[in-house]
């Protein structure tokens, strides 16, 4: 495993990301809803995270595989499916080197997670490597934006990604994310912009929820001194707190674009 996979994994492993997933079921039902799912389908979730999508498509009818890196995710989403009674194929694998055969699925999926991967040619090689000719790939990636920008601006003011890292918001660039894939051999690339919100009932509660359950919040906060991280927190309320709305206290507008392709 390269050391950019065992960082991400380090990464994902912190905080409680179960909340945070909890807040993509909606994300991951329009996936499935973007292609055709259902009996004799073949789906494979990379970067499964707790198993939204994957689940959602067993649901279905489809016969799924969730792929992650991290161990704590697959545990999650295994004791998901085991408590629903859904059946789901779990593998720990990096996106970028999947233990998987040539031409062995209809549909690929990933929920915010593939956006991550440490090499995006190689990851979006490897998404297509596994479907079928023919087969359909569709991707949730978050829209750069001013206002989400905001939410993890004291964190990366002091915590700056290694040299060369490439930028996860570059999935939801229409031009880079079209040439990306395109360049990995899919055809028909499309993106569609869709809302999505952050809301809370108050200021303090956000921040919260942000520092003890976001695996970036939860990791960098850890690695800083007592007084910097009040400070951290404070600039990460004040931040949020001039995102209220009429009728909810806080409401953090953060945009994703929902990606499809054909190989």
């Amino acid at each position: 495993m390269s050391e950019a996979s065992e960082r991400a994994r380090a990464l994902w492993s912190g905080g409680n990301y179960p909340q945070i997933a909890a807040r993509f079921e909606g994300i991951a039902q329009e996936m499935v809803e973007a292609v055709a799912i259902g009996p004799g389908v073949s789906l494979l979730d990379v970067a499964t995270g707790t198993g939204n999508v994957a689940l959602a498509a067993a649901r279905q009818g489809a016969e799924v595989t969730g792929v992650d890196v991290t161990p704590r995710m697959l545990q999650l989403a295994a004791e998901r499916s085991q408590a629903s009674g859904i059946p789901v194929t779990w593998v720990e694998a990096e996106a970028s080197d999947l233990p998987l055969d040539n031409d062995t699925f209809d549909v690929v999926t990933s929920c915010m997670g593939v956006i991550f991967a440490p090499d995006q040619p190689a990851a979006a090689a490897e998404l297509a490597r596994v479907l079928r000719p023919g087969g359909h790939l569709v991707v949730a990636s978050w829209v750069p934006d001013r206002q989400r920008d905001r939410i993890v601006g004291a964190i990366r003011r002091r915590f700056s990604p290694p040299d060369g890292a490439p930028d996860p918001d570059d999935w939801g660039r229409p031009d880079i994310v079209t040439a990306l894939l395109k360049g990995a051999g899919f055809t028909d690339v499309k993106t569609a912009e869709r809302p999505f919100s952050w809301a809370f009932s108050d200021a303090d509660i956000a921040v919260a929820f942000f520092s003890e359950n976001s695996p970036l919040h939860a990791a960098a906060l850890a690695a800083l001194p007592d007084a910097e991280r009040a400070v951290v927190r404070e600039e990460l309320r004040d931040a949020i707190a001039d995102q209220a709305g009429p009728d909810i206290a806080v409401s953090i507008d953060s945009p994703w674009m929902l990606v499809t392709a054909t190989r």
